[in-house]
């Protein structure tokens, strides 16, 4: 019977004063739900680009010899190849794992110098690479230039500088620049080429970092070509990586070696990205008290205006529940109409700013020069499910208002 008689007479609503508070309060409705899609969606895409930004750079997994955290000096890891094939041939599947979770394992080298070229200096950290490094990200990152052209037979001259640091330096790319190297109380010099600029936007790494060839380090070190700084490692799958650094550190590695996250060897960033969950509870939280007191109000304006309904359906014998639930009915329909027209501006800002990135960011504050996007249906079908349920449940607070009404008063009431 409240079903029958909210949907006949939700449509009876033609005051003017009435109908404009219903619309309004349908447009306050989507535009909650607009913000809290695009909120969403922009907190989700900030956090996965940032993470993707640092993994790309260093891998999930680190392997390193169990000394060179101990010790200033550079100690290599011992029979890296033999390590890379134990990872690969390892039996994951009798160790709880459906696969091989292993995507790629990478060696890399890092050795500071000074890096000097009119009369401008800078210290970085050399990170040598082999032709196996993760180039298809390194890709996304080239301002201007190439990559790294790797030769067969001896280590290729060609380094790759940020952009922060190029600048510093006054260098353009196919110029050259010495690096000086400190070594065993030697002095020791370098004359490479500038074969690309990157910048990620990471202020922490490109401040930092230059990217040249594994061997050239090897070099200077005296180091077998088999002998590396250490390994990166990439899982299929982010969610496995402590999972995967357990099983490799405790069942694989030698004794020798050791083995930790990304994630544990550079905390800060993501625990600065952890924090960001905070604020997107604090700012979604207070959308939806928003919607919920918009909600309420316009569920006590509708009972005032239907006080002698109330009234007529109490003397024929209604019971309350049976009244307010009539109330609830065209709360569910605003709400209903108001997250529908949500979904339609949310999901179209979104994807216009998916394709277009129109809304621009300061890249040296958010490490990103767009707002990104994630377009993440479960994230979508989640907040829109939360957000219905939440606010309908706190219909059941206004229309308790029903109760309340005296119904020889309300027969009374013009």
């Amino acid at each position: 019977m409240s079903r029958f008689i909210s949907s006949k007479t939700y449509s009876a609503f033609r005051q003017s004063l009435i109908r404009n508070i219903i619309t309004i309060s349908i447009v306050t409705t989507a535009l909650s739900m607009t913000v809290m899609i695009v909120a969403s969606s922009v907190f989700e895409g900030f956090q996965q680009q940032i993470a993707a930004k640092v993994f790309g750079f260093w891998g999930h997994i680190h392997i390193t010899d169990v000394q060179s955290n101990r010790s200033i000096e550079a100690i290599p890891l011992q029979e890296s190849g033999k390590i890379i094939d134990a990872i690969k041939s390892a039996d994951y599947q009798s160790n709880g794992f459906n696969n091989n979770p292993v995507e790629a394992v990478h060696r890399f080298a890092v050795l500071p110098a000074i890096s000097s070229h009119s009369n401008q200096y800078e210290g970085i950290f050399i990170k040598g690479v082999d032709k196996d490094f993760n180039w298809e990200f390194m890709h996304r990152f080239i301002k201007s230039g190439e990559v790294i052209s790797f030769e067969d037979t001896v280590f290729s001259r060609d380094i790759i500088l940020s952009q922060q640091i190029a600048d510093k330096l006054n260098i353009e790319c196919g110029e050259e620049l010495v690096m000086h190297f400190f070594l065993d109380n030697k002095h020791i010099q370098r004359k490479l080429k500038l074969s690309g600029v990157y910048r990620t936007g990471l202020e922490e790494y490109d401040k930092k970092f230059a990217i040249a060839d594994i061997r050239l380090i090897q070099q200077l070190m005296g180091w077998k070509p088999d002998q590396v700084t250490g390994l990166e490692l990439f899982v299929k799958n982010l969610g496995q990586a402590d999972l995967v650094n357990d099983f490799l550190y405790h069942e694989i590695l030698p004794n020798s070696s050791y083995s930790e996250t990304i994630r544990k060897k550079f905390p800060n960033i993501f625990e600065w990205l952890s924090l960001q969950d905070i604020n997107k509870r604090f700012i979604l939280g207070i959308i939806l008290l928003v919607c919920i007191i918009n909600m309420s109000t316009t569920i006590l304006i509708l009972i005032m205006s239907r006080t002698q309904m109330i009234g007529v359906l109490s003397s024929l014998g209604m019971t309350r529940w049976d009244q307010r639930n009539i109330f609830i009915r065209y709360g569910i329909n605003i709400l209903t109409r108001g997250i529908l027209l949500g979904n339609l501006i949310g999901l179209s800002i979104c994807l216009l700013q998916y394709k277009y990135k129109f809304i621009r960011l300061s890249e040296a504050d958010y490490y990103l020069d767009h707002a990104p996007i994630s377009l993440n249906p479960i994230l979508i079908i989640t907040v829109n499910v939360v957000f219905f349920i939440i606010v309908a449940i706190n219909l059941l607070i206004p229309s308790w208002l029903v109760s309340k009404v005296d119904p020889v008063k309300a027969l009374r009431f013009r």
